[in-house]
């Protein structure tokens, strides 16, 4: 049985390896993905700096190593066969990957060095962006940050920003399409007060229904809106802000019952959670096109992102 068990793990071995090395190289990719997008490979000879002729042989060895062919000749031009629009995401991927093995392999200490600029609100800023940009220091010491806070999007068109940080609803990407968003992950919100308020005033029957109870509203659009404004009709507003920094503050000081993050609650220990999750906000890292590539940006993106699904709100 052992002997069984050995024979069958090297088996395995040996077809990775064998596998590994039918594999295209990536100077062979890089043509099937220029033609899979221009369409013709006239079109594609001019990106690759290449004449006709050389791509269209390329593309032919290609086919021939893969033992399929990729592309269809129709009256439109080239078009991807069922072989070769399955490769086009793993290609793609491997695109990608080749751009930020060469990115990183050209870095200096001084193309890591100098400002990003961070739009976020107050509250994430609190929750989240101190303490990851005090690991990010250790890492890259000359990369500055300052953080531009606002409950307002920066407008990172008009440079407001280099990155910014953007919830919305769950899995609603943000618009415009033109920025490059990356997911960070879910923030689940719900209700929560402190004990002296529910001495006070009692916990709620229904958390639907807060009828008879006092609130502290954020007056803005947040995932959780709609619940809210059905939840508080009945309520007492004892306060109404922008601000979801005030409004966790005022929660915390014990003024009402209110919605937040479940990672806006670890400022105020007091807190605790007084309904399951009534909504998921989505966090995404969003960047300019053009900035995307600087050393000092893509790393400070890298960073963050790892840090924020490292750190995920299990509930």
């Amino acid at each position: 049985m052992a002997t069984t068990t050995r024979t069958r793990r090297r088996k395995t071995r040996f077809d990775r390896d064998a596998l590994l090395q039918t594999i295209p190289s990536w100077d062979d990719i890089r043509f099937f993905l220029a033609i899979q997008r221009t369409g013709s490979l006239s079109a594609a000879a001019g990106p690759l700096q290449v004449t006709q002729p050389t791509c269209g042989r390329r593309l032919a060895a290609l086919e021939a190593s893969l033992g399929v062919r990729l592309f269809d000749r129709t009256p439109e031009g080239l078009r991807a066969t069922a072989a070769g629009a399955a490769l086009v995401d793993a290609a793609t991927a491997m695109e990608q990957n080749a751009y930020e093995l060469a990115l990183r392999a050209s870095m200096t200490d001084r193309d890591l060095e100098g400002l990003v600029r961070i739009g976020a609100t107050e509250l994430f800023a609190s929750t989240f962006l101190v303490g990851a940009l005090a690991q990010l220091r250790e890492r890259y010491p000359g990369i500055r940050a300052e953080l531009v806070l606002s409950n307002r999007e920066a407008d990172l068109f008009r440079r407001e920003a280099d990155i910014a940080i953007r919830f919305r609803p769950h899995g609603v990407r943000p618009t415009p399409d033109a920025l490059v968003a990356q997911k960070l992950g879910d923030e689940p919100h719900a209700l929560f007060a402190t004990d002296a308020y529910l001495q006070r005033s009692g916990m709620p029957k229904d958390p639907g229904d807060l009828a008879g109870h006092d609130v502290v509203v954020y007056s803005d659009r947040h995932p959780a809106s709609e619940w809210c404004a059905n939840a508080y009709r009945n309520a007492t507003v004892v306060l109404s802000a922008a601000s979801m920094q005030v409004i966790a503050a005022a929660m915390g000081a014990g003024l009402g019952l209110g919605v937040i993050p479940y990672r806006a609650a670890r400022l105020y220990p007091q807190l605790r959670p007084v309904s399951p999750v009534i909504a998921r906000g989505t966090g995404w890292l969003v960047v300019h096109p053009d900035l995307r590539q600087i050393p000092r940006v893509r790393v400070v993106i890298d960073a963050l992102v790892a840090m924020f699904r490292a750190d995920p709100i299990a509930v």
